[in-house]
């Protein structure tokens, strides 16, 4: 792989993280209030990004348990195809594991759980630079440590359209559904003015029917589908599955899971179209 730059931008009190090789493709005024988020969005501009492949989008959702295993890099090459996508949750913002990716990805980071010597959060690697970034933030109510919301928009092509990418890491430690009905709600207040295709991926931690039964009315109130699997590995507590994917305005052409050793999930393989 070509040499690697890591840059760390700090904006509003959060982080951006960015990997290129002239630390040219930093994404400008990245948003941490949802309204303002909103308004970005609405006011993007096409000619700041790249254009996803509308025929063919192919993305891996992942909790990569903070990368504590190098081996995940080598799992996530066995899924089929060159994502277009990699969503990651618990990802690391350093990471000698980054090396294996080409040098023309463009990384988004959102951050949430830190330590003296680590920062981890979730990220988006795209193959095209993406138009706008905004970061939210919701705190778990018992450790209270942070958990990340990270919104992506893409231009497509052949299409006026664009598309949001929405990865997130749900709260957890809760015994009611408050914390965790505010941090979707709260996320999903800023797809209510988007016109086009939506993708919403990550580690919801649905762990009892209660979880699903929110996350149902919210999605459901957006236009949401919820992704099925011809093989579906994805981790479950009680069992409950904790991984999803949800699409509005596009069209799933395989959807599949992998079973790794390399973390506590298991990564899933979408591949989509317009």
């Amino acid at each position: 792989m070509a040499s690697t730059l890591i840059s760390i931008t700090a904006v509003s009190g959060c982080a951006v993280f960015e990997k290129s090789v002239n630390d040219t493709d930093s994404v400008a005024g990245v948003r941490t209030d949802a309204h303002e988020c909103s308004q970005q969005l609405v006011a993007s501009d096409r000619a700041t990004g790249g254009e996803l492949d509308s025929e063919s989008i192919r993305l891996v959702n992942w909790n990569i348990q903070k990368g504590g295993d190098p081996r995940w890099t080598t799992d996530l090459t066995k899924l089929e195809g060159n994502p277009d996508l990699i969503i990651l949750q618990e990802a690391p913002l350093k990471s000698d594991a980054w090396d294996f990716l080409s040098s023309d990805q463009h990384h988004s980071f959102s951050p949430g759980y830190r330590t003296r010597h680590s920062l981890t959060g979730v990220m988006t690697v795209s193959n095209v630079k993406p138009l706008t970034q905004c970061n939210l933030v919701s705190v778990e109510p018992w450790i209270r440590s942070p958990k990340a919301s990270l919104i992506t928009e893409y231009g497509l092509s052949n299409s006026d359209e664009t598309l949001l990418v929405v990865n997130i890491h749900a709260v957890n430690f809760t015994f009611g559904m408050h914390d965790f009905h505010k941090q979707f709600k709260q996320t999903f207040s800023v797809l209510n003015d988007h016109a086009g295709p939506i993708l919403v991926s990550g580690d919801f931690n649905t762990w009892n029917w209660r979880r699903t039964d929110v996350l149902e009315e919210l999605t459901d109130a957006l236009g949401l589908e919820m992704l099925g699997y011809d093989e579906d590995h994805r981790k479950r507590f009680m069992g409950q599955a904790l991984d999803h994917i949800y699409v509005r305005g596009l069209e799933v052409l395989e959807a599949t899971t992998l079973q790794a050793d390399s973390s506590d999930h298991n990564p899933m393989s979408v591949l989509l179209r317009l």
